[in-house]
């Protein structure tokens, strides 16, 4: 039987279902995830931090560990428990792998997933009136990292998804390039000393650890971010947990945020 206190995922925003994926999957998965993260940096470079989505890699992946992931009865019972009937834990078409950098440290940015792409300028009534009705929504914007080694590389505010408002301190970073490409005067260990300042400039912030085979669900209009660091080697799998309505949601907010952005010469 899972452990599962409700309560404190609608207050703090994540949940983390312990040891969840069986030790014979996890080491399947690892001889996977291992491939999958040397292709990682063969294709897109030293610096990347991802690879996505698995399926298109089925001619050099074994994506059957995948698949029985997908399948876990115990992970599939425990969303069910944690938010009803309906929902999806894993999608091949979606899923990514989180994988470390190469050559230096890397920070994403402090970000609301669904805001981030629309700048506070362009929210406009409309928007602000979607805002207040999918925000409290469980259908959407639920996020999943599936540590499939030791990682501590997320960041995260608990309870800041509840309000769809910003603190005067709270400052979105994504997008900043001093956050992927620290400046040239400073060291790997200077950046990575600037990046975990950034880490702690969030009021309330909280580093979240995860064990290999943990596997964390969040509400990701709540402030996070990601420091990644070359000698922490990171198979993470990444992903979204789906209902069978949240593909209308997401695409009716999509609307309307490039409305919004449009309105303010945003393309």
């Amino acid at each position: 039987m899972v452990d599962i206190d409700i309560s404190k995922y609608l207050m703090q925003g994540y949940w983390i279902f312990r040891g969840i994926i069986p030790a014979s999957l996890l080491r399947d998965l690892r001889c996977q995830a291992d491939i999958a993260r040397s292709l990682a940096h063969e294709i897109n470079g030293p610096q990347t931090q991802r690879i996505q989505p698995l399926d298109k890699f089925a001619d050099k992946l074994d994506l059957q560990p995948f698949k029985d992931y997908v399948e876990l009865v115990d992970l599939r019972n425990a969303i069910e428990s944690l938010l009803g009937p309906g929902y999806t834990h894993a999608h091949l078409d979606i899923m990514g792998l989180l994988v470390e950098p190469l050559d230096h440290p890397w920070h994403c940015g402090w970000h609301r997933d669904g805001v981030v792409e629309v700048p506070v300028e362009a929210r406009n009534p409309e928007l602000n009136a979607a805002m207040k009705e999918f925000w409290y929504d469980l259908r959407v914007f639920n996020q999943v990292n599936c540590a499939l080694y030791a990682d501590s590389s997320t960041w995260f505010v608990p309870g800041s998804h509840l309000r769809p408002f910003d603190e005067p301190e709270e400052v979105q970073s994504t997008g900043c390039s001093e956050m992927q490409t620290p400046p040239e005067s400073m060291s790997s260990v200077d950046a990575e000393r600037y990046y975990l300042e950034h880490c702690f400039s969030m009021p309330n912030a909280e580093p979240i650890h995860l064990f290999a085979g943990d596997f964390m669900i969040y509400r990701n209009l709540a402030w996070h971010t990601g420091l990644y660091l070359p000698y922490q080697p990171r198979a993470t799998i990444h992903d979204i947990i789906s209902h069978p309505d949240g593909s209308r949601i997401t695409a009716e907010w999509r609307k309307l945020q490039e409305a919004a952005r449009s309105s303010v010469g945003l393309t």
